[in-house]
């Protein structure tokens, strides 16, 4: 599968922020609120490109409603592909020294532009992060992180969760030009998809900036307690893929290390929650193996034994 970069045409408008919008059969009422927390940001200068993915419902209806009530929404509608080409679409549509990102279910807090783009100009960061939902939810200090000269050790710490960087894309604003060597897989994937762009980016990254504040509202709603197996590893593989091309094809030793101990975690909840060998078969059949303190964690779990 190979990885294409986004063909960016468009003249890049200083301090603008495109906020890209990839929406697909959302129930209305979360779609409108989603858009009404855009046109609410106290910071105005954004553009917010609505990519309707194939939607079967309402939701381009919507899309095309909103883009006539302010000329800053962009609609454009395409035939379904998933999240990631919907936003290398929504990418290649816009203008801005910045992007952004939001679900289509979810919703910023009015002051979420202003306050990212005041920490992305003072501190000069490749992109900058907030925390989001409940602010307890994490122990970081606002702070400003400077990354080391080894992109490899970057990348790593990124599924070690190092520093509190999360894999999500939406609570983050990122500076344009780092998308100009992330790369989009022609994939339709339902799982992991923000890291794919994520390690990207950090490999291009110098530096990064926390804000504590929380301006970012993330809807669980779906989200079931067990992982299906299917995108679990199909996420597994993409991500590594991604890692393939940004590392010419030989990854290094620490970010394998870490790219499997995070995907153990996720595995390890699975069994967890199911009892079930089924995965386990699964990725042994793609020639992907956990570590061994992993497997008899899996083992004790499944045998009825206490951790």
């Amino acid at each position: 599968m190979s990885y294409t970069k986004p063909t960016l045409v468009k003249d890049i408008q200083k301090g603008l922020i495109s906020i890209i919008i990839p929406i697909y059969n959302t129930e209305e009422a979360h779609l409108r609120e989603c858009l009404d927390s855009v046109l609410a940001q106290t910071f105005t200068n954004w553009e917010a490109i609505l990519v309707n993915d194939g939607s079967t419902n309402d939701a381009g209806k919507i899309v095309d409603e909103y883009s006539e009530k302010d000329s800053r929404f962009i609609a454009i509608h395409k035939k379904n592909a998933g999240t990631l080409l919907a936003r290398k679409t929504g990418l290649e549509n816009s203008s801005g020294e910045f992007i952004a990102n939001i679900d289509h279910d979810d919703t910023y807090y009015p002051k979420f532009l202003e306050k990212m783009y005041d920490k992305i100009k003072e501190t000069n960061a490749d992109f900058v992060w907030c925390n989001h939902g409940n602010k307890d939810n994490i122990a970081l200090t606002e702070n400003y992180y400077i990354f080391g000269a080894n992109a490899s050790e970057n990348v790593a710490n990124l599924f070690y969760r190092s520093k509190g960087i999360d894999y999500s894309l939406w609570n983050k604003l990122i500076k344009r030009e780092i998308y100009a060597n992330v790369r989009f897989p022609n994939a339709n994937i339902t799982m992991g998809e923000d890291s794919i762009q994520l390690l990207q980016i950090i490999h291009s990254s110098m530096s990064a900036a926390f804000i504590s504040d929380s301006l970012y509202f993330h809807r669980n709603g779906g989200c079931s307690s067990k992982i299906n197996i299917i995108p679990l590893a199909k996420s597994y593989i993409y991500n590594r893929k991604a890692l393939k091309t940004i590392f010419n094809s030989n990854i290094p030793w620490n970010v394998t290390k870490a790219l499997r101990y995070g995907y153990c975690q996720v595995a390890y909840y699975y069994f967890v929650l199911s009892l079930s060998l089924n995965i386990c078969l699964f990725f042994a059949g793609k020639g992907i193996g956990f570590p061994l303190k992993i497997r008899n964690r899996i083992k004790n779990i499944i045998q009825g034994k206490k951790m």
